[in-house]
């Protein structure tokens, strides 16, 4: 039977398969919502970069600059250029940039010999401010004459995305021009867009985990099955594999009822051999014991008293030699109540004289994992051991030990003198007789320890509530519900 810290030690097959699909779905998945946030952010910024770039094709095509010589434009002919001056032959269409803090912006700028940036020219929706650009943005304009930068607007904590392009006028002059736009609601689409990616990727991970533990659930059912069906075998409700299953499991339920049968030939010929030699041994054991007792002589005493030591010894060890076969033996079962009742009443009639009061408690469905005969035996002897030093009172319970470990615990006590702690000991060794006056060979509870251990069950002595000896056995048994 595998432990508790075996299980620890050993998760379920589901949990392993279900574990690495997690660990590798899981980080698939994770990758897979960074790459579509990140194809998104590209082709939004795409999108929005696309007008930046239109405006400063369309200020290049349409700036001038006044050299005295030139013509002001239609755009302006009401008003006085200044000479050495730039305008505009046609601003760009889209009206933002002619509505005031707009989010939407373009500049004519040059630098100047101290680093600042000064504006020649610029669209209406500045409303007279200027867009300050980063402090590294002249060495990016040293190393190409295009570039993206961010920067602040004039609009209160407004972030810009600035396309800006280097341009040398027909006259000579170097200028900077810069289209602008308000990226708050870009981000926003973009965030928007990985909080989505995140919540669909998180679904599909938990739908795909379900999926798995479904598929391996459903995949592993037949072994399920035929661990219920060995569990059957074990515990006496069933003698072999019952069922249909897949072919990659068939060969292991036909093997499994290969060897359960091997199994009870294997004790089927333990049994016969151990009744040859019982016979075998107690005919001349049961000659000389005849023979020994038709004569008066020593010499007769001393063979016959020997003859029955002799008798008894071979008695314990086949019995002893039967119950580990028989404790091998796999599907056998017994109901504990229908072996305790029926001793309870016999002991009573033969113990007549003491006015046994017997108190049996069994809990309804226990069934004990073994022999019959071996179990009437085990309790036989601890009853009959009980009413030979009782007083009035035997008491008998047998109940599950609480731990769920396949096992059940059967408590016998008296009322009677009971044992020291000395004594426990002794109790147990074969042939030990504690009180040479009251009727017994010594090999009662000997014989119970020794089935209990063939079990793979226990026994234990110990000081009853009543005053008297309590023996706790334990067994390998189940509760039926």
């Amino acid at each position: 039977m595998t432990d508790g810290a075996d299980t620890k030690h050993n998760p379920s097959l589901v949990k392993r398969l279900v574990r690495s699909a997690v660990l590798w779905t899981i980080p698939i998945l994770a990758v897979t919502a960074m790459a579509l946030t990140w194809f998104y952010r590209e082709s939004t910024y795409k999108l929005f970069d696309d007008p930046l770039e239109s405006a400063i094709t369309e200020l290049i095509a349409s700036v001038q600059s006044d050299d005295g010589n030139s013509s002001n434009g239609e755009l302006f002919e009401d008003a006085e250029i200044p000479q050495n001056t730039l305008f505009l032959t046609r601003e760009p269409i889209d009206p933002r940039y002619q509505r005031a803090l707009s989010g939407r912006y373009w500049m004519i700028g040059s630098y100047q010999d101290d680093g600042t940036l000064t504006s020649l020219l610029a669209s209406r929706s500045l409303s007279g401010e200027i867009i300050q650009l980063p402090s590294n943005v002249k060495r990016s304009i040293a190393a190409k004459t295009e570039f993206y930068t961010r920067a602040m607007g004039p609009d209160e904590n407004e972030p810009l995305r600035v396309f800006a392009r280097s341009v040398i006028l027909p006259s000579g002059e170097p200028v900077l021009m810069l289209a602008a736009a308000d990226v708050r609601e870009a981000q926003r689409d973009v965030g928007r867009f990985a909080l989505v990616a995140t919540a669909l990727m998180l679904l599909l991970s938990g739908g795909l985990v379900f999926a798995v533990f479904s598929q391996v659930r459903t995949g592993l059912k037949p072994l399920f099955d035929l661990r219920d069906r060995v569990v059957d075998i074990r515990e006496g409700r069933a003698d072999r594999v019952e069922g249909t299953y897949p072919q990659e499991i068939a060969p292991l339920a036909n093997e499994l009822n290969s060897l359960i049968g091997h199994n009870k030939d294997v004790v089927e010929r333990a049994q016969t051999h151990v009744s040859n030699l019982a016979h075998g041994l107690k005919t001349p054991l049961a000659v000389l014991l005849n023979e020994a007792e038709g004569s008066k002589s020593k010499f007769s005493e001393v063979v016959s008293r020997q003859a029955n030591t002799m008798k008894n010894q071979v008695d314990h060890h086949l019995q002893r030699a039967r119950a580990a076969a028989r404790g091998q033996s796999i599907g056998v079962s017994t109901p504990v109540a229908d072996s305790i009742g029926p001793l309870a009443r016999t002991l009573g009639r033969i113990y007549r004289d003491k006015d046994i009061d017997f108190d049996v408690s069994v809990v309804e469905g226990l069934i004990f994992r073994g022999e019959k005969r071996d179990f009437e035996e085990m309790i036989g002897n601890l009853m009959d051991n009980a009413c030979k030093w009782t007083k009035s009172k035997v008491r008998v319970i047998a109940k599950g030990d609480g731990k769920d470990n396949g096992l059940f615990m059967l408590e016998v006590s008296d009322d009677g003198a009971g044992l020291t702690q000395d004594q426990y000991s002794e109790a147990l060794k074969r042939g030990a007789r504690l009180d040479e006056a009251t009727p017994g060979t010594g090999f009662g509870l000997p014989i119970v320890d020794d089935l209990a251990r063939a079990y793979k069950g226990s026994l234990i002595l110990g000081k009853s509530d009543m005053g008297g000896l309590r023996v706790t056995l334990t067994l390998p048994g189940r509760i039926d519900e």
